[in-house]
């Protein structure tokens, strides 16, 4: 137990330290503060009210026939016992954290920026075709067919405005093979 808490100590020393010596801007970048990011969710909702990202995706059966886009914005249902052990949905939070994070990054990407470097985009990528094979499997007309019948997938992060519900497009990835 006291080599983990050493362990610990040392790596937010060491990010405090690079927090020191880093570059006077605004933003944090970088492959080791998105380590210390995992720590945190995305407190950009205390700048104001805006347009939230959402996931949606869609997919490409056998026949060449591409699904309707369906947004993945999972909300679980809650029960009294959540309040001492909820793993479900914090799950599902922090799946729409990584969003979150990969819409802030978009948005600090200097121009003609590559976002497919970010790991947040390579994380939201695995997310996208995890709700990619559910929603195959929720809607496959043959119980039978299974995601390795796919062919491919596309994901989209869209910038919903409430309180009516317009969405505007922030990013649309290229067609991704679907690959077992």
């Amino acid at each position: 137990m006291d080599l983990f808490v050493i362990m610990a100590a040392a790596y937010f020393a060491l990010l405090g330290l690079a927090m020191v010596f880093r570059k006077k801007t605004r933003t944090l970048s970088g492959p080791w503060w998105f380590l210390f990011r995992a720590f945190f969710p995305n407190w950009q909702f205390f700048h104001g009210l805006g347009p939230a990202p959402r996931l949606w995706v869609r997919t490409q059966g056998p026949d060449g026939q591409w699904s309707d886009w369906r947004m993945h914005y999972p909300r679980k249902a809650r029960h009294p016992l959540q309040w001492l052990h909820n793993p479900e949905v914090n799950l599902a939070l922090s799946h729409q954290n990584l969003v979150e994070h990969l819409s802030s990054d978009i948005y600090d990407l200097p121009e003609n920026g590559d976002i497919r470097s970010h790991a947040s985009y390579r994380l939201v990528t695995r997310l996208a075709r995890q709700a990619a094979m559910t929603n195959w499997a929720a809607s496959s007309p043959l119980a039978t067919e299974s995601s390795a019948e796919l062919r491919s997938f596309q994901f989209e992060v869209r910038l919903l405005f409430l309180p009516d519900h317009q969405a505007s497009l922030l990013l649309q990835s290229p067609v991704l093979p679907w690959t077992t």
